[in-house]
C-alpha cells in the first residue's frame, strides 16, 4: 500500500511531461529544485512537528497542486471542485489537535517497548514521546509487581536505554551499587591511576549509565556525544542530574566519531557501550549509522583522540563483534609498522558472558596493573568468553573421561596463539566459519556477519536482477510495448532503442555516483539524517541547475550528449582524486556543499537533453516510458550499489559508475554516425 502514493504520482508526473515535450528540460529542471527543497525542508519538519503533522502538509502540498491542475483545466464542473478542495485544506489546517494521535509500536518481538508493554505484570506509562528526523523517541515509566519503578528510553519501540539519574544514585548507596555492577565497562576503570581519569568521552550516552558510572568513578570531566537530539532534550528535561546541571558534565548532540576528530588527544578514555539505535532507518546491518564507528578508520580516530595514557572501552552484544573489533585493530596496528605481539600488549579482554568488553589502550598495558587486573576479573567472575590478557601465561585442561575428550583453557585459545606468535594475526577471521573480516570506510558494514552477499540482500537483489531483467527483454523485443505507429520508420525506432538504454545507463550510473559522493561526504558531517538531507539537497539543487542549462540547447544535442557525460567522468574523477585529497580535512558543511555541487551540476545534464531529443518521436509514450526505465534503473542501481559495495566496496561502485557513463557516450557516438548515415 505504501507504494500506491509514489505511483500516482509518477503517473501525474510522466503525463505533465506529456503535454508539454517542448519545454521538457525546464520541468525536469524545476522537478529536481522542487525534490532539492523538499529534501531540505524535510529534515526541519520532521525536527518541528511529528511524523503525522508532517504527512498531513505533503497531502495538503498535493491537493493545492491539484486545484492548479483543476484551474488550468478548460473544464467548467473541474473549477467546482476548486473550492471543495480548498474546504479540505482550511479544515487540515484546523485539524491539528485531531492529527496529534499516538503511532501504536508494531507488534514485533524484536521491539524492547512492544515486549514490555505486553508483559501483563508491569504496568506502562508513557511520558512523553517526541519525533525527529531521526525517529520517535519515547520515555516511558514502567511500575513493576513489587511497586519500584523505572523510565526507558526507546527509538522506533526498540534499542531500550535506562534512564539513570546521578541525583538518586547518591541518596540510595544499595541501588548504586546495584546498577554500577550491573555495567560491565566499570570494571576496568578500577585500575586507571588519578591522572587516567582526568577526562573521558561517552559515544551514545543513552539514558545516562555511562556518565553514572564515570561520574562516581571519579573522571574529574566527562562528555557526551548523541547523535539523537530527541534523546537528549527528553534527558534533560526529566534526568537533569546526569544530563545537565552538573558543571564537570557536557552533553553534546552530535555524531561521536566526528566529535572525537574535532579533539584530539584530549581524553583518557573513549568508552562505546553498545551504541546501536536500531532505530525505523533500518535495523539490518547496512542500515546502521552506527557501521561508521567500527571501520578501522574510526578506530584511528578514536586512538588519536586519546592522550598517550589512554584507552578505549568497548562494551559488546556477543563474542563475534569483540573479534570483528579486534581484526580491525589488528589490521590497523599492522598497516602501522606494529606486529600482532607489540599490538596485544595494547589489548585486554573480559566477559560476563553476556557483554563482553574489549580495552583498547593507546600504548601498551604495564605487566603490573595487567596482573592485578587478571586476578580480579577471575574474582569477581568475569573470566567468561571471550577472556583474554597480556603478559600471563595459559592454563588448560586436556583429558580423557568415559573416552570423551575434555578441553578447557583459560584464555581464548586462538588469540592467546596470537599473542605468542604461534599463528598470524589474519587466522582470527579467516579460520572464522562467519566474516570476521577487518572493516573500512569503503565497506563499512561491521554488522555484517555473512560471507559473500548476505541473507538480508537477497530479496532486494531479486528485485534488482528482475528489473534489469525486465529491461533486457523489453530492449531484445524492440520496445513493442511503446505501440510504435504505423508511421514509425525503422529509423526512430531503433533510435527509440538506443534512447532507452542511455535512459536505463544515465539512471544506473547517477546512483552509483551519487552513493559513493554521499558515502565519502557524509563522514565528514556530524548528524547523520540532518547530512544526508543536506547531501541530498545540494546533489538534487546542482542537478537542477545543470538541467535548467539545458533548456538553451537547441541543436547539436547528441554531441551536447556526448560532451556533457564525458565532463562527468572527468570532473568525477578530479574531484575523488584531486579536490578532495588536498582540501578533505579542511572541510567544512558549506565547503562540502560547494564540493558536491560541481559533480552534481554535470551530472544532472544528460537525461534532460536525451528527454530533449526524445521529444522528435511523435509517440505519446515515449517520453513516460524513458522517464520510468532512468526510474527503475536507479531502483535497481540502490539495490547493486549495496551488494557491490560489500563484496568489493563503494570506490568500485563509484568506477562502475564512471564506465557507465562511458558507454553511454559510445552509445551516443553511435547516434550520431547513424543519424550522419540516415541523412
Amino acid at each position: 500500500m505504501s507504494t500506491v502514493p509514489f505511483i500516482a504520482i509518477g503517473i501525474v508526473y510522466a503525463h505533465i511531461f506529456e503535454m508539454d515535450k517542448r519545454h521538457v528540460s525546464t520541468l525536469y529542471a524545476l522537478d529536481l529544485i522542487g525534490a532539492a527543497t523538499g529534501a531540505l525542508a524535510s529534515i526541519f519538519l520532521l525536527n518541528a512537528f511529528g511524523l503525522v503533522e508532517v504527512v498531513a502538509i505533503a497531502i495538503g502540498l498535493l491537493l493545492l497542486a491539484l486545484i492548479i491542475a483543476l484551474i488550468t483545466v478548460k473544464n467548467r464542473y473541474s473549477k467546482i471542485l476548486v473550492p471543495l478542495v480548498l474546504v479540505v485544506i482550511f479544515l487540515m489546517g484546523f485539524a491539528k489537535d485531531a492529527l496529534n494521535f499516538d503511532i501504536p509500536v508494531a507488534k514485533d518481538p524484536s521491539k524492547d517497548l512492544y515486549r514490555l508493554m505486553a508483559n501483563p505484570a508491569l504496568k506502562s506509562e508513557k511520558l512523553e514521546s517526541r519525533w525527529s528526523a531521526f525517529g520517535k523517541t519515547d520515555l516511558v515509566k514502567f511500575t513493576y509487581p513489587d511497586g519500584t519503578v523505572s523510565k526507558s528510553m526507546f527509538i522506533d519501540g526498540a534499542a531500550g536505554t535506562d534512564v539513570i539519574s546521578i541525583d538518586e544514585l547518591a541518596k540510595d548507596t544499595v541501588e548504586m551499587k546495584r546498577v554500577l555492577y550491573g555495567f560491565p565497562g566499570i570494571f576496568a576503570m578500577n585500575f586507571l591511576s588519578e591522572k587516567e581519569k582526568d577526562s573521558v568521552l561517552i559515544i551514545g550516552p543513552g539514558g545516562g549509565i555511562d556518565i553514572a558510572a564515570t561520574y562516581f568513578m571519579g573522571f574529574k570531566y566527562i562528555e557526551a556525544a548523541e547523535v539523537n537530539p530527541s534523546f537528549v532534550a527528553l534527558m534533560k528535561k526529566y534526568n537533569p542530574s546526569t544530563f545537565n546541571d552538573k558543571e564537570n558534565i557536557k552533553v553534546h548532540v552530535n555524531e561521536g566519531r566526528n566529535f572525537v576528530v574535532e579533539n584530539k588527544g584530549k581524553y583518557d578514555a573513549v568508552m562505546l557501550t553498545i551504541p546501536v539505535t536500531k532505530s525505523s532507518r533500518g535495523t539490518d546491518f547496512y542500515g546502521l549509522t552506527e557501521n561508521y564507528l567500527f571501520t578501522m578508520e574510526a578506530l584511528a580516530d578514536y586512538l588519536d583522540g586519546l592522550t598517550e595514557d589512554g584507552a578505549i572501552y568497548f562494551t559488546m552484544h556477543g563474542r563475534q563483534e569483540v573479534y570483528k573489533m579486534l581484526a580491525n585493530f589488528l589490521e590497523l596496528q599492522e598497516r602501522m609498522g606494529v606486529g600482532q605481539l607489540e599490538a596485544l600488549k595494547k589489548v585486554y579482554i573480559y566477559s560476563n558472558e553476556m557483554n563482553p568488553v574489549l580495552v583498547i589502550k593507546k600504548n601498551p598495558f604495564e605487566q603490573k596493573t595487567i596482573e592485578e587486573a587478571h586476578k580480579t576479573a577471575h574474582y569477581y567472575g568475569l573470566d567468561k568468553e571471550p577472556f583474554y590478557f597480556p603478559y600471563i601465561e595459559q592454563e588448560g585442561l586436556d583429558t580423557i573421561v568415559q573416552n570423551v575428550n575434555y578441553k578447557w583453557y583459560m584464555f581464548d585459545d586462538l588469540l592467546y596463539d596470537i599473542s605468542k606468535g604461534s599463528y598470524a594475526y589474519d587466522e582470527l577471521w579467516k579460520t572464522a566459519s562467519i566474516n570476521l573480516s577487518p572493516v573500512s570506510d569503503d565497506s563499512p558494514y561491521f554488522f555484517n556477519y555473512n560471507n559473500g552477499i548476505p541473507d538480508a540482500m537477497t530479496t532486494p537483489l531479486w528485485l534488482g536482477l528482475f528489473i534489469v531483467g525486465w529491461f533486457i527483454v523489453n530492449h531484445v523485443n524492440g520496445w513493442r510495448s511503446v505501440s510504435f505507429s504505423e508511421n514509425t520508420s525503422i529509423y526512430m525506432q531503433r533510435k527509440f532503442r538506443a534512447w532507452a538504454l542511455i535512459s536505463f545507463l544515465l539512471g544506473f550510473s547517477y546512483i552509483l555516483i551519487q552513493g559513493y559522493l554521499f558515502q565519502i561526504l557524509n563522514l565528514k558531517l556530524s548528524n547523520p539524517s540532518q547530512s544526508f538531507s543536506l547531501l541530498l539537497f545540494t546533489f538534487l539543487l546542482g542537478n537542477g541547475v545543470g538541467s535548467l542549462l539545458t533548456g538553451t540547447f537547441k541543436k547539436n544535442l547528441s554531441r551536447k550528449l556526448i560532451v556533457y557525460s564525458a565532463l562527468i567522468v572527468l570532473v568525477s574523477l578530479l574531484t575523488v582524486y584531486v579536490l578532495l585529497p588536498i582540501w578533505y580535512k579542511q572541510l567544512s558543511e558549506f565547503w562540502i556543499a560547494l564540493f558536491l555541487l560541481l559533480p552534481s551540476f554535470f551530472i544532472g545534464i544528460p537525461f534532460p537533453v536525451l528527454l530533449k531529443t526524445a521529444s522528435s518521436l511523435k509517440e505519446k509514450k515515449s517520453i513516460p516510458y524513458l522517464l520510468g526505465i532512468s526510474s527503475v534503473a536507479g531502483v535497481a542501481a540502490s539495490i547493486f550499489a549495496i551488494v557491490i559495495s560489500i563484496l568489493y566496496g563503494y570506490r568500485f561502485v563509484f568506477l562502475l559508475g564512471l564506465f557507465g557513463y562511458g558507454v553511454v557516450i559510445m552509445l551516443a557516438y553511435r547516434l550520431k554516425t547513424l543519424k550522419i548515415v540516415h541523412t
